[in-house]
């Protein structure tokens, strides 16, 4: 069962590196499963109206109006494997600065440049 979900975490991270979710699986095994059906099954996994680009954007802006810079790493990183442009994200995290302020764009913005930085991307 946990491993099944394992692999669900591990493909739906598109190569993104979170390793809370092993932690959560050896630790809760049945709250591993439920989790991954909320996030794998009810989000990223499932057909939608919306593309998964557009659900990790969304991410992205909401990780930043929150300030919390794993996750617009990873959402971030997410967002470019599946053909997100910085200049998306970046408007992702400039819309996100209208209910999150500005530190939460100078968050985004520069964990954004580290991103492309270590995939040898440059911004234009």
């Amino acid at each position: 069962m946990a491993k099944d979900a394992k692999e669900a975490f591990k493909e739906i991270g598109l190569g993104s590196e979170n390793n809370a979710y092993d932690i959560i699986a050896k630790l809760d095994p049945e709250y591993f499963e439920k989790l991954k059906g909320l996030y794998v099954d009810g989000t990223f996994g499932r057909a939608g109206t919306l593309p998964r680009k557009t659900k990790e954007l969304i991410m992205v802006g909401i990780c930043c109006a929150l300030m919390r810079p794993r996750g617009i790493r990873l959402h971030s990183e997410r967002a470019l494997t599946l053909g997100a442009t910085p200049k998306e994200i970046m408007e992702a995290m400039e819309v996100a600065a209208i209910p999150g302020g500005m530190p939460g764009l100078w968050a985004g913005v520069e964990t954004l440049q580290e991103v492309l930085k270590a995939k040898g991307l440059e911004f234009k």
